[in-house]
């Protein structure tokens, strides 16, 4: 079963095998926490909206795809068994929909052959419940949720490398075709941008290894090419920083040697530039932002797996060493926990050959950071229904599109807990109230009352923000665009927003569809619908 990767198949032919090495430099530390059931590596890894870590799928000991699925509790560090998948898999993938559930789609089975097939947990059951098949079997291949809900599935191998892709409604529980990759990859990485395109990087196909680079349009259903890597690669990781760009890191080169090289795509500009390299070439390594903006790059190798952890700095463009994993592993997760440490679980280990792991570590970073702005919401309250929050990204600008807008919360995220602000400003209406979030201390909640401010852009800025550590963050600004009945959120007004309304008349508000209630009165009717139609043509400046 390791013939799907070709460092793995090395090892089997026993290749000479170049371990990375100890890392030196320490900022942060990693902890053994409680041990997976079951070892499993080529699986996956989600947060759930209870804070708790579904590990679902993948290969065990005995090189067999696994059904079985865990649930991780960061607050006795202990797994615990839930429902097992109605298909064993591996190389699938694992997506949050925006209803809490999580869908897993495609992959292999023991006997290495594409899947088809999909399903949902439900967390408040524990359960798997089949839904509608892919169009091709696919494996190795991206999910990435867009902004509508709906979930793109692109490339992947299944007997030819695939360009073709495909989007699940979680509505209707079913699969539709959309435009096909220029190019057929898998073993690439796909990453959602600010302006809701998704960028295909990268892949292998055949025995190519790839630099190419793609966007997807959801509005259009349609792929164009972009700028290329400098440095053809699979097996790597993609990262968007706080900043809009996306860092790629590590992997594969043409030659199938590991890299340390990492680079930025720039979406303004479409192109690629080549940034600060890793301290140690890896591959099948992962890659996780941090709730300080910084990046943490975690174990992989060079054909095995290491002990080895970097930090990569946006504002520099350097990697730093930081504190060594307690456990060698590669083709692992890692996932960052809702209290800003990041949970490393299974993968292979330093065996030759490898074998699975149980084994699973936290890492923790020393707090020492200045205080930076990290994340930015804006909140729709909806009375009993609770709170929904739209992204509001640090370049870039997300789309409020409701109604009445007497009334609005912004939320700021912070990489350390904070205590409070002096002051806070708005273009549009005046500050309510300055609140740390009672559900993160690293949040302060701000509030306005104001006009609707239809159509033009509000800039949200608070002034000297304190944290725990004694720090003063002199200024962080947000900018959000306010335009009634866009419940896209592409900036316009248009026939797509009506039908996107028209389509869920009767519903109840939730977290998949809150957007489309822009009346917030809980209830998907037939006043937001005009209300969106009395809005059509318009378009943010």
């Amino acid at each position: 079963m390791f013939v799907h990767r070709i460092g793995l198949s090395l090892l089997l032919l026993g290749a000479w095998l170049v371990p990375v090495q100890p890392s030196a430099g320490q900022s942060g530390t990693w902890t053994e926490t409680g041990d997976l059931i079951t070892a499993r590596w080529d699986h996956t890894a989600t947060l759930l909206p209870d804070g708790m870590v579904l590990a679902a799928g993948g290969a065990g000991s005995s090189v067999t795809a696994l059904a079985s699925a865990e649930l991780y509790d960061p607050a006795s560090g202990t797994w615990t068994e839930t429902g097992d998948l109605a298909n064993a898999r591996q190389s699938h993938t694992a997506t949050l929909l925006p209803n809490g559930q999580v869908l897993v789609a495609g992959g292999q089975d023991t006997f290495d052959t594409a899947l088809a097939s999909a399903e949902l947990y439900d967390p408040a059951s524990s359960t798997w419940t089949e839904t509608g098949d892919l169009a091709d079997r696919r494996r190795s291949h991206t999910a990435t949720l867009l902004p509508n809900g709906q979930v793109l599935v692109a490339g992947g191998k299944s007997s030819p490398y695939l360009a073709s892709a495909e989007l699940y409604d979680p509505a209707s529980g079913t699969w539709t075709t959309t435009g096909s990759l220029a190019t057929a990859r898998r073993s690439h990485t796909a990453t959602l941008l600010p302006n809701g395109q998704v960028l295909v990087a990268g892949g292998i196909k055949g025995s190519t290894i790839l630099a190419s680079a793609e966007l997807y349009d959801p509005a259009s259903g349609t792929w164009a090419e972009t700028g290329s890597l400098a440095n053809a690669r699979q097996i790597h990781t993609a990262t968007l920083l706080p900043n809009g760009k996306v860092l790629v890191a590590g992997g594969q080169d043409k030659s199938f040697n590991g890299l340390a090289s990492a680079e930025l795509y720039d979406p303004a500009s479409g192109t690629w530039t080549e940034t600060g390299s890793l301290a140690n070439a890896r591959f099948d390594h992962t890659a996780t932002l941090l709730s300080d903006g910084m990046v943490l790059v975690a174990g992989g190798g060079i054909f095995e797996g290491s002990v080895s952890a970097e930090l990569y700095d946006p504002a520099s463009g350097t990697w730093t060493e930081t504190g060594d994993l307690v456990n060698v592993r590669f083709v692992h997760t890692a996932t960052l926990l809702s209290n800003g440490k990041v949970l490393a679980a299974g993968g292979l280990d330093g065996h030759f050959p490898p074998i699975p792991t149980a084994t699973a570590e936290l890492y923790t970073s020393d707090g020492s950071s200045e205080l930076a702005l990290v994340r930015a919401a804006s909140r729709k309250t909806h009375g009993t229904k609770g709170d929904f929050d739209i992204n509001l990204p640090l370049t870039g600008i997300g789309i409020e599109c409701r109604s009445g807008l007497t009334r609005y919360t912004t939320v700021f995220t912070f990489n350390e807990e904070v205590t409070g602000a002096d002051s806070a400003a708005s273009s549009c209406g005046t500050v309510g109230s300055i609140t740390v979030d009672p559900a993160n201390a690293h949040s302060l909640l701000v509030s306005f009352n104001g006009a609707t401010c239809n159509t033009q852009t509000v800039a949200v800025t608070l002034t000297n923000v304190h944290d725990t550590l004694g720090n003063t963050l002199t200024s962080a600004s947000v900018s959000m665009g306010i335009l009634i009945g866009d419940v896209i959120g592409d900036g316009k007004v248009r026939n797509n927003d009506i039908d996107n309304v028209r389509s869920l008349l009767g519903r109840h508000i939730d977290s998949s569809n809150f957007r489309n209630d822009v009346t917030l009165d809980g209830r998907i009717n037939n006043q937001d619908l005009q209300t969106v139609r009395s809005h059509r043509g318009e378009s943010l400046p």
